[in-house]
């Protein structure tokens, strides 16, 4: 599985890599981004027990954009996250940290115009994920249980999303971005668990 993980990424860096030396003759830009985010999880069934409060975490990338015309990209890239939050138990306030690592590849529809001396645009699409890493209560929630025989949660997600911000020049970005968890992560069948989150970062256009 680690495996796989790490081709998945080289591929990717490998595009992006392609991209970028095709970038003098084609409408392309290859940038770096880092920046900040709130998350935590829609609990439902015998979850509802539970209830998930925000976190801060971050995240570091790179990402690609694709010019079709002045007012119009198309947007993707690979974010590595750092997400918190915690899970409170409603009967007795009782709680534990729930922290992950994991990869999310985005794609946005980017409407954009000029606006000042720089460039606005907003965006939406889907975005896929995959978890490297999920604890909580020390317990991996990753690994196979040894009563259940597979693991508390699934590493793959799905949604979609939106983005926000601004070009001030050729080189330098401010963004905010949403994003609402479609894939039930919950192995259980009578719960469900779906991501949730927002951040907000700054990119550097090469």
């Amino acid at each position: 599985m680690k495996r796989n993980v790490v081709t998945f990424i080289v591929a990717v860096g490998a595009l992006i890599f392609a991209a970028q030396l095709s970038a003098q003759d084609k409408p392309v830009s290859v940038g770096f981004k880092v920046g900040s985010n709130l998350s935590n999880y829609r609990l439902g069934g015998d979850m509802k027990g539970f209830k998930s409060k925000m976190g801060i975490g971050g995240s570091v990338g790179g990402f690609l954009k694709y010019d079709l015309s002045p007012n119009f990209a198309l947007q993707s890239g690979v974010d590595v996250y750092y997400k918190s939050s915690k899970l409170e138990l409603q009967a007795d306030k009782s709680s534990d940290k729930f922290k992950s690592i994991g990869v999310e590849i985005p794609l946005y529809g980017i409407v954009q115009g000029d606006l000042g001396s720089g460039k606005a645009f907003v965006g939406a699409g889907p975005y896929v994920g995959y978890g490297i890493k999920a604890k909580s209560g020390g317990v991996n929630l990753f690994k196979e249980n040894r009563e259940t025989g597979e693991p508390a949660m699934s590493r793959f997600d799905y949604g979609v999303g939106g983005i926000i911000g601004y070009d001030f020049n050729k080189k330098w970005q401010i963004n905010a971005s949403y994003q609402l968890g479609l894939a039930d992560l919950h192995k259980a069948k009578a719960g469900s668990m779906k991501s949730h989150g927002a951040s907000i970062g700054i990119a550097h256009k090469f």
